[in-house]
Parts: C-alpha cells; structure tokens; sequence
C-alpha cells in the first residue's frame, strides 16, 4: 500500500512539475512613439513599448512666447486644450502608435 502512495505522489509531482514549466501565451505588445514639435514639450517620456490595452497619459506643456495647439495621433486629436498651460490626453495602446504635440508661436 505504501508503494501505492509513493507512486501517486511522484505522479502527483510529475504532473505539477509540467504544468510550472507550461510557458504562459506571450503577450501582445505595441509600440508608442511621442514627439512634441518646436516650442514645446511632452512629459513624461512615454516612447516605448507597452501591452495591448494600456493607457498612457502625457502632458504637453508649451515653451515661454508658445501655445499648445494639438495632438495628432492621440485618442482626443484636437481636444481643446488651446488656452491651457498645459494639455494632457490619453492614449489607448491597441496598435503601433505615431503621437505629436504641436504648437504655435503667440505672435
């Protein structure tokens, strides 16, 4: 009978040993690539690549005689952030992803 426990035991060993080594099902990941044009600057620096699904939030913020003028490429292109110190947007990684923040002189 003890013969009987150890060989149900090694199985049970043998069986869980597999299922650790089982390799999880790679992830989808897409590339998000952020530039900001002249007079102006995006933050954090949020360049890399992430997993399908994720949000990331950035800030465009405009150099001294600049106003924010828009995204493109973003998930709110245009979002009405003209007069704002600063304009954030969310981005929706699903894809490869191109964002700019553009803006213009006050003059």
């Amino acid at each position: 009978m003890k013969k009987l426990y150890f060989l149900v035991f090694f199985l049970l060993l043998a069986c869980l040993k597999d299922a650790a080594d089982a390799e999880l099902p790679a992830r989808t990941q897409y590339t998000l690539t952020i530039t900001a044009g002249e007079g102006g600057s995006v933050s954090p620096e949020a360049t890399g690549t992430y997993d399908a699904g994720a949000t990331v939030t950035i800030s465009a913020t405009p150099d001294a005689g600049y106003e924010f003028d828009r995204w493109l490429g973003s998930d709110f292109d245009n979002s009405g952030c003209a007069f704002a110190l600063y304009c954030r947007t969310a981005i929706t990684i699903n894809s490869n992803r191109d964002v700019q923040a553009f803006f213009k002189s006050q003059s």
